[in-house]
């Protein structure tokens, strides 16, 4: 039996809304890539051509670089479109008294299917003809999956009025597409010059290394449960977390996503990582105790929404421990550093990989210095469809980079990746977004006016990686995709380092404009402390 929902009737729904997408490479990167993907080609039989080619288009350029095609498919085509129909629905249709395969009439075949399913098959077929046709025209410069029928399926359905559900005008209807935009160059690309400062000197640096080094220390202690007294600054304690949002009136409001945790570990020597003042409000308390206080959301979380709101936590500390280190010495450096034989290779080691992360931040910011002059010297009319695919994977890269830090389980991630917080963070972000999509057809533009093609074996070890991250991940994924990804970062990586070595790059020494941090520590009863300048 023919079916009159085929793959085409799903274009009746809005595709302009918000669809979540689990893409961990894809989502993970933070190059430039370029975004702009093309119609899918199809081919189609000699007779659909054939018909097709009597329709007319008219085309329609709107704002936002979205196209309107306004249809008209001649009452001929639909005529014979109807019989085509029916003759399938024949062959399949089993009738009582009636053989397998015996021509069935019209009427016999209506009162078999139902009336309406008889024109929604006919208008799904009529779609499946002219559609290709329709946007034939426009493929090179679609944007992948944007295309939507705009007319409501009712409007099109009265073209077909007879008695049977044959036509009886021709079907009107409009698609409407996105198209890739045009840029506008505000200058020439290769006159940009930036300035930046560099990410650390050998002071920080040390420091760094001294942080990492204490961080591998602690690892290797052993928790003690404290007895006898209350929370201290560098204790560990595991306690259940509940927040509210507190109204202006200072009643209770609705939940707050992302912070309630149960049996959640808060290695309180780490500071306020996870929130600024927490570890303050709950000093002194013992286990056993619950604790309700008060907290304001700093301006910079990640939830744009909280940012600045006063929240209401609920705090029972269930479990509290301090850490007892072992003692320092060149037996210990194996486990601190794998293939260290001494505490000072160990630091010797530790010392190199911090030279290399700020030599690797310092680089990051020349990146994002030249994107940032990329995306204010391209103009363009950006289509919906480009923005909101952008914002999407803009906050699933913020989502997964608090997963990895262990600031969200998969539960909360699950619960942020719905589709109401995905549409809150574009509608605060919308101009943010609308910046990297610039940026990103920006560095696509680049990369093909200067040729810059990626190297294939690059690109095969890149894939392999992108496998490797889905796997991690414990998520299926389209080879296809992923290659094509891949493709993508490694042209944006390629456009980054062809800007570097064409544009003018300037990098100052670094200044420090913060309070110095830890620079001493001592070990009393176990537990870690730290004394600040």
């Amino acid at each position: 039996t023919l079916s009159p929902f085929s793959p085409t009737s799903a274009m009746f729904t809005n595709t302009s809304g918000i669809r979540p997408e689990t893409n961990p490479r894809h989502l993970l990167s933070t190059a430039p890539v370029q975004r702009v993907r093309m119609c899918r080609r199809q081919t189609y039989s000699v007779l659909v051509i054939a018909a097709t080619a009597k329709m007319g288009i008219e085309e329609n350029m709107g704002p936002k670089s979205r196209m309107t095609l306004q249809v008209n498919v001649p009452k001929d085509l639909c005529m014979e479109t109807y019989n085509e129909v029916l003759r399938e629905m024949g062959k399949e249709a089993r009738i009582p008294g009636f053989r397998a395969g015996k021509k069935v009439t019209p009427t016999i075949l209506v009162g078999h299917y139902g009336l309406k399913n008889v024109k929604a098959a006919v208008l799904d077929a009529l779609l499946n003809r002219a559609l290709p046709e329709a946007l034939a025209a426009v493929a090179e410069k679609a944007l992948d999956e944007s295309e939507s029928i705009e007319t409501e399926m009712e409007k099109m359905l009265e073209a077909f009025q007879g008695p049977v559900g044959q036509p009886t005008d021709d079907l009107l209807f409009s698609v409407g597409v996105d198209l890739v935009p045009e840029i506008r160059w505000k200058s020439s690309y290769k006159d940009i010059k930036v300035t930046v400062q560099a990410k650390g000197n050998a002071n920080t640096i040390q420091k760094d290394a001294d942080s990492e080094f204490r961080s591998r220390w602690k690892d290797l202690g052993t928790l003690r449960v404290v007895p006898n007294r209350g929370l201290e600054k560098n204790d560990v304690a595991v306690i259940d977390l509940e927040a509210c949002l507190v109204n202006e009136d200072g009643s209770v409001g609705k939940e707050i996503p992302g912070v309630n945790n149960k049996n959640f570990r808060f290695d309180t020597s780490e500071g306020d990582g996870f929130l600024p003042g927490l570890v303050e409000a709950v000093v002194g308390m013992r286990t056993g105790e619950t604790k309700e206080f008060d907290l304001t959301f700093p301006e910079d979380w990640y939830i744009e929404s909280m940012a600045g709101c006063q929240g209401r936590f609920t705090t029972v500390l269930k479990e509290l421990f301090w850490r007892e280190l072992p003692e320092l010495s060149d037996s210990l450096a194996p486990q601190l550093l794998k293939d260290c034989t001494s505490i000072e290779q160990v630091k010797a080691n530790l010392l190199t990989s911090a030279t290399d992360r700020t030599e690797q931040a310092t680089e990051s910011v020349v990146h994002e210095a030249l994107t940032n002059a990329i995306a204010e010297i391209v103009e363009a009319d950006l289509p919906d469809s480009l923005v909101i695919d952008q914002g999407r994977q803009n906050y699933s890269v913020r989502m997964l980079e608090l997963l990895q830090a262990g600031q969200i389980t998969k539960d909360v991630l699950n619960t942020m990746m719905s589709e109401e917080m995905v549409a809150n963070y574009l509608e605060h972000q919308r101009d943010d977004v609308e910046r990297v999509v610039r940026l990103t057809l920006g560095v696509g533009e680049i990369q093909r006016l200067e040729s810059l093609e990626v190297d294939e074996a690059e690109l095969e070890k890149e894939v392999k990686n992108s496998e490797a991250e889905f796997a991690k991940l414990g998520q299926e994924c389209d080879p296809e995709k992923v290659r094509e990804q891949a493709k993508e970062l490694l042209e944006g990586a390629l456009v980054l380092d062809w800007l570097k070595s064409t544009c003018e790059v300037t990098i100052t020494p670094y200044e420090s404009s913060e309070t110095e941090g830890a620079t001493a520590q001592e070990s009393i009863n176990g537990a870690v402390v730290y004394k600040f300048d």
